[in-house]
């Protein structure tokens, strides 16, 4: 696996959520997807007019319990029609991976391995990571953490 490193400025994303636990996300996260791909996708493409790329957005609501999952795209309006999210300015790492490759595999790697063996670590208190999907959500697509050096 290759993690690069990046600086990066803040984003912000707008779409639609779930408030989800590790043992009940494959569910829930797929029950968003669905909805997304069955009409939300096309109201957010309408008002972004971007139809390639998407966030995956993630960030604790109760620390190591709950997290929330934001699947949007990167908007510059804010509007009530869509939930928000920031993603802060900082230093990054990333590892792209192949559609098709497992989520939670590439996501337990990327943490596990990829990560540490670059001498970083997850900046844990601002807890935002995220899924980048270049072309489309049945595309290739990117891990990213806001990191901090690991000394």
């Amino acid at each position: 696996m290759e993690v690069k490193l990046a600086q990066r400025e803040k984003t912000i994303i707008g779409g639609f959520s779930v408030e989800t636990t590790l043992e009940n996300s494959g569910k829930e996260i797929g029950e968003l997807y669905k909805e997304f791909t069955n009409g939300k996708m096309q109201l957010l493409n309408s008002f972004t007019e971007n139809i390639n790329e998407y966030y995956g957005v993630i960030w604790y609501t109760k620390f190591h319990e709950k997290y929330k999952y934001l699947l949007g795209q990167e908007i510059i309006i804010r509007s009530k029609d869509f939930e928000i999210k920031g993603i802060p300015k900082g230093q990054y790492v990333y590892s792209k991976f192949s559609k098709g490759y497992n989520g939670i595999k590439a996501w337990t790697e990327f943490y596990e391995k990829g990560i540490p063996e670059i001498g970083y670590k997850p900046i844990e208190k601002k807890d935002v990571a995220f899924e980048y999907y270049p072309n489309g959500l049945d595309g290739d697509y990117e891990l990213w953490s806001l990191v901090e050096k690991n000394v």
